[in-house]
């Protein structure tokens, strides 16, 4: 499920998209999806979730005659030159990092002058539901270093030299599976509600039923469990 609405940006043929923190792959499959003969590269430090991005791109490079490569790599120190990617994605992944701003900049510096830069965290009243329910989900291995306020996103990647466009929610029913998660967290694999949750959730992932994506939008804007920004670089 894409944290992004990419119809909203236009990309020309042969237009360079870089997702940072790709995990395994899936804005860099919804940009083959949505551009046509783009250029895509798939950033993460994860091997395992890089060999899934490669496993999946058999499906999809019938798509799109443009190059796709996954690599991995730190997004403090991107091995591309200044001003090289039209389009630059990183989903979930500032709330992770120790030195978030130096991650920014490192972004602008590889993104064209008026390039557009999609951020995405989890929003804020979500996620602070989370940490009040419990610790082991504050304190897990590679978690949630911090809680970001959508004010805060805007002013701290203006002060790094891009110009703020929009913002808006997206999954608003992964909120309650997260809470019931933390809820039940010593037992959450074993408990009842959550793994209902569970399955109701697949069910849209792969079914893709209208009526319940209708009635995520609807609670998107309230509920949303991910906020995402869009930017340009000025």
């Amino acid at each position: 499920m894409l944290t992004f609405s990419l119809h909203k940006i236009a990309l020309q043929p042969q237009s360079k998209v870089l997702d940072v923190g790709c995990g395994e792959g899936r804005h860099i499959f919804g940009s083959l999806h949505e551009y046509e003969d783009v250029n895509c590269v798939g950033l993460d430090k994860d091997i395992p979730s890089l060999n899934k991005c490669k496993e999946g791109l058999e499906f999809f490079k019938e798509l799109n005659s443009g190059s796709t490569i996954f690599m991995q790599g730190s997004v403090y120190r991107l091995p591309f030159d200044d001003n090289t990617f039209d389009l630059v994605i990183c989903s979930e992944v500032l709330e992770h990092l120790d030195d978030y701003h130096a991650a920014i900049d490192e972004i602008y510096r590889v993104l064209k002058p008026e390039g557009k830069f999609l951020p995405s965290v989890p929003s804020f009243w979500p996620e602070k539901i989370c940490w009040s329910l419990s610790s082991g989900y504050q304190n897990m291995p590679g978690g949630h270093l911090r809680i970001f306020t959508k004010r805060q996103m805007i002013n701290e990647i203006e002060d790094r030299g891009f110009k703020f466009d929009h913002a808006e929610r997206f999954h608003g029913l992964h909120s309650a599976y997260w809470w019931l998660r933390c809820l039940f967290w010593k037992n959450q694999d074993s408990n009842y509600f959550v793994k209902i949750y569970k399955k109701f959730l697949e069910y849209q992932i792969l079914q893709n039923p209208s009526w319940v994506n209708n009635f995520e939008k609807i609670l998107n804007p309230v509920f949303g469990k991910s906020i995402a920004f869009y930017f340009e670089k000025k």
